[in-house]
């Protein structure tokens, strides 16, 4: 399983491009299953969400198009492999990336950036139950509510998050379709509901 990545632009071409190239590579040589890990941001956010699996992938940030071309090295090199689509993960023991930004104060939310907050426990189980499948290809799993930055912060306990708009060269919209994963998986991304009774 390839789940290693960073989103600062000086390390696209290493650590996310060429590091999967390797990846998969080694995978094929020694004839293992590659589950390549990726992401909503390969979608604009402006044509169709939520985003089906056979949706045309139009990146707008740097690192949507690194991990574009990432999953089009895994389909070339890797003939079995399996490229999962996920989006925003959350509910780490301590605290992660989406918890430390809503801990900030009177931090700003984009109330229009759409996306499909995962728990990272519910999709590891995920992928460890995917590592056992004949299921090839691309595949979103994500939980199962598509709500804003700006909602999402507040369900995380931000104090008096502010209200923003999504500036240019940010997707909006990248709601993903998990039905495909629904129908082949048992365990599946719990809804964000779950935060509510934490």
């Amino acid at each position: 399983m390839h789940t290693a990545y960073r989103q600062e632009d000086e390390h696209l071409a290493g650590d996310v491009v060429r590091a999967t190239r390797n990846v998969a590579l080694a995978s094929d040589r020694v004839g293992a299953r590659l589950v390549h890990l990726s992401t909503d941001l390969v979608f604009d956010g402006e044509h169709g969400a939520p985003y089906r699996e056979d949706a045309e992938p139009r990146p707008i940030s740097a690192y949507g198009q690194a991990k574009l071309e990432a999953e089009q090295l895994v389909a070339q090199l890797c003939r079995d492999a399996l490229v999962v689509r996920t989006s925003l993960l959350y509910g780490k023991a301590e605290p992660g990336p989406q918890e430390r930004l809503a801990a900030r104060e009177r931090g700003s939310f984009y109330v229009d950036e759409i996306r499909c907050p995962t728990v990272v426990g519910d999709l590891a189980a995920a992928l460890l139950e995917l590592a056992d499948l004949d299921v090839r290809g691309v595949l979103h799993v994500a939980g199962p509510d598509a709500i804003s930055r700006f909602e999402f912060a507040r369900l995380l306990g931000a104090n008096d998050p502010q209200p923003a708009n999504t500036p240019p060269g940010r997707a909006r919209n990248v709601a993903l379709d998990s039905s495909q994963a629904a129908a082949v998986l048992s365990s599946r991304p719990a809804g964000i509901g779950r935060l509510l009774h934490s």
